[in-house]
């Protein structure tokens, strides 16, 4: 009785090796360069500013260039524009693959922008930006939200 128990056992184990799970893994996108340097370059667009507080908002012509650094995986986004209002400012930006585009973000508020912000990069090259400035004005201080959207020149 045990050897038929033993062999029923032995049949058991030696059958479940030979199952397996199906491949179901994702194929993995190699790229052939690292995101910072694919996606240097310079956008343009509009930049659009809000007062926090208010429904007022102004709109003005600039850039945001993207510049690779000798980290991987590391860029300096520069945000320029001139017009109805004035923002230059330049920070270090961790960059990566997304979908068919890329994402930029640098979390930390002591950053070249004083601030936390976030971009994005579509597969068309189209970017939009997000960020919060606190600014002063004599005694005043104020909270500004900029929005950016443009296409890669």
């Amino acid at each position: 009785m045990k050897k038929i128990l033993y062999s029923l056992f032995a049949v058991l184990a030696l059958s479940c090796s030979f199952i397996s799970c199906s491949d179901d893994d994702d194929d993995a996108t190699v790229h052939s360069v690292t995101p910072e340097k694919a996606a240097a370059g310079v956008y343009s667009g509009t930049f659009s500013r809000v007062q926090d507080g208010t429904t007022d908002t102004l709109y003005t012509q600039g850039t945001v260039t993207i510049t690779a650094t000798d980290s991987a995986y590391c860029a300096d986004v520069t945000f320029d524009c001139t017009g109805d209002f004035t923002y230059n400012a330049t920070s270090v930006a961790n960059i990566s693959y997304a979908d068919d585009g890329f994402v930029f973000t640098n979390n930390s508020t002591s950053n070249g922008l004083g601030t936390s912000f976030i971009g994005r990069i579509n597969s068309n090259g189209s970017l939009s930006s997000y960020f919060k400035v606190q600014q002063k004005s004599g005694r005043k201080t104020y909270t500004y939200y900029y929005n950016f959207s443009g296409v890669k020149q």
